[in-house]
């Protein structure tokens, strides 16, 4: 089928991210321990996804309310946005990012942008680079229910370019990104950089190190 979209990651696939994923983690798991969660059931390893998701299963678990819940989820949401934001001068484009983009338009390519940061702080970093021009439609964390890796976040996305998931490509940096373009259908490609030690649990998937090498997949694929 012929290829007619191709769909982004943003933080560690067209930018340099300055997120203090970390500090984040911290900060949510704090907070979340203060209003019920059991003390020492999460931690910074996890993905943020996970984190929550553990506690929502234990506030679950414990009787408390869907509104406490909802609520709860609400703050860890308001959280992650504020230091989100606070990096955003801290962030650099990836090396070829813009050209890239440009590139795949003038071939007459859609452009999405999946990501698993809120909107505000995509659309700020989007037009702070001078590339939101170049993308169709943007998907973030806070436009979904379920965000990346659940494969309705894709499916959203894929609905707002009016393809189907056999005619697009999805470019990430992480394994949830593989998971979740398996889920939903999407070819994928993994952008490592040679200084990274990314190890996907998922096999058979197409690593490139620098965004030129896109064009030339996607050519052989066009």
């Amino acid at each position: 089928m012929v290829l007619k979209a191709v769909i982004f990651d943003l933080d560690g696939t067209l930018i340099n991210s300055a997120i203090p994923f970390e500090k984040m983690k911290l900060k949510i798991i704090k907070y979340l321990e203060e209003v019920g969660v059991t003390t020492g059931l999460l931690n910074k390893k996890m993905l943020n996804f996970e984190i929550t998701r553990r506690a929502i299963d234990d506030l679950k678990n414990k009787g408390f309310s869907q509104q406490y819940i909802r609520e709860t989820l609400c703050e860890v949401s308001r959280i992650m946005n504020e230091v989100e934001l606070e990096s955003l001068d801290g962030a650099s484009l990836i090396l070829g990012a813009a050209e890239t983009l440009k590139a795949l338009k003038e071939r007459g390519l859609k452009l999405g942008l999946m990501t698993r940061s809120c909107r505000e702080y995509a659309e700020k970093i989007l037009e702070r680079f001078n590339i939101r021009k170049y993308f169709d439609a943007v998907i973030a964390r806070d436009d979904v229910e379920n965000p990346k890796p659940d494969p309705a976040h894709a499916m959203r996305l894929l609905d707002l370019l009016d393809v189907s998931a056999e005619e697009a490509l999805f470019i990430g940096d992480h394994w949830s990104d593989a998971e979740c373009a398996k889920r939903s259908g999407l070819k994928f490609v993994l952008f490592s950089r040679e200084e990274d030690n990314l190890q996907l649990p998922i096999s058979d998937v197409l690593k490139v190190r620098e965004m030129k090498e896109i064009l030339r997949i996607i050519g052989e694929n066009s």
